[in-house]
């Protein structure tokens, strides 16, 4: 055809048209003129069109004359709106705007959905960004028996300040709906060895970050070694560097050094304890009963709390335990009667009603262990 090339632009072809041609509307005007219609104006001349094409169908189905037919062809263009595609016309114009409806619906359909799904999004998104955000909160991680009674004995224990935990679980937990009415228990089926779930769920200003182990897992010990990285990974973090306290349940004793070198401050193995438990209750008769009551969370037992460095009397550092001791026992009540049982050091030692050899005076860094029927952080 003369005057017409086909010409090669950055590795595709073109057509060239001869200089004579023009267009009224080039392509790729066309929709940002329709763009700049308002989307309100749009959907209105859509509804238009479809409306003039059913009267049209109407006029040339001889609908205005037959009620029956007009209800037949009403039915046929809904079916052909939503993308079926009917019983043809009987005459020829009433096909090709069928086939136009069929066309027009298909568009229609598919704007509806995206509508419905960008909504559901939506919501989506702005439930996450208005996710609650946690501070001094605990983290658990994963799930096992013992958990609920972690949780209830959590709950028990922070009674007066209620603080708040985070359940991370990578299983459903059935058992969610036994802590249905405590508003600070929250639940979350995610992956906690995912430095992403952990950051999401605020790890760097929690307060503690259990890590139980996982039942459903054939190497629990190793699964919690990964969420300790990804903890301790966390730590390095620009803007958000703190050393963030992790206890972890061991199962197998010889994976005790894994978990310490990947970072866990504290490993609890519950065969330890309850090997010293049976053996001490052997010898003692009821010896069973002192350490339930002292690992209960209860208005009617006692339990151990930490007096931190400034939450105790300045005058007290250089003092004994004996001393100390005096000293804690002067602060008692009636119904809150107080015992220094211990010390911790500054180095994290514990002391546990020590020797002079052992323990000589209070430092500044040292902290007070006492043992009191209901939560105390201060003295003086």
């Amino acid at each position: 055809m003369p005057g017409f090339k086909l010409v090669a632009v950055g590795g595709t072809a073109k057509h060239r048209f001869p200089r004579g041609i023009k267009w009224a509307f080039p392509p790729g005007q066309v929709w940002l003129v329709l763009r700049k219609i308002p989307r309100d104006t749009r959907w209105v001349l859509g509804l238009g069109m479809v409306g003039a094409v059913v009267g049209i169908l109407l006029w040339s189905e001889g609908g205005f004359a037959d009620p029956a037919t007009a209800w037949e062809i009403i039915t046929n263009v809904l079916i052909t709106l939503v993308g079926e595609y009917p019983d043809k016309p009987k005459t020829i114009l009433g096909q090709v705007f069928q086939l136009l409806l069929l066309l027009f619906g298909t568009f229609i359909f598919g704007a509806l959905v995206g509508k419905f799904s960008s909504f559901f999004v939506t919501q989506a998104l702005l439930q996450e960004k208005n996710m609650q955000v946690f501070n001094d909160h605990i983290i658990i991680c994963n799930w096992n028996e013992k958990a609920p009674a972690v949780i209830h004995q959590l709950l028990q224990g922070n009674q007066k300040q209620p603080r708040d935990i985070v359940v991370i679980s990578a299983s459903e937990i059935p058992q969610k709906t036994e802590f249905s009415s405590q508003t600070h228990v929250y639940f979350i089926q995610a992956d906690p060895t995912h430095h992403a779930t952990l950051q999401k769920f605020f790890a760097p200003q929690a307060k503690a970050i259990i890590l139980l182990a996982d039942e459903d897992t054939q190497g629990s010990d190793e699964k919690n070694a990964l969420i300790a990285l990804a903890i301790k990974h966390l730590e390095q973090i620009p803007h958000s560097q703190r050393n963030i306290h992790v206890v972890a349940e061991l199962v197998n004793l010889d994976r005790y050094r894994h978990l310490k070198e990947a970072g866990v401050d504290e490993v609890v193995s519950a065969r330890d304890y309850s090997s010293g438990i049976i053996a001490q209750s052997a010898l003692f008769k009821n010896m069973s009963v002192v350490y339930q009551q002292l690992l209960t969370y209860t208005e009617d037992t006692n339990e151990f709390y930490f007096i931190e460095p400034g939450h105790y009397p300045v005058s007290w550092r250089g003092l004994s335990f004996g001393e100390l001791s005096q000293q804690v026992s002067r602060f008692s009540q009636p119904e809150q009667p107080l015992m220094l049982v211990g010390i911790r050091r500054g180095d994290g030692a514990i002391l546990l009603n020590p020797k002079r050899s052992q323990f000589q005076y209070l430092a500044p860094d040292d902290t007070l262990i006492i043992m009191a029927f209901q939560p105390i952080a201060t003295l003086g």
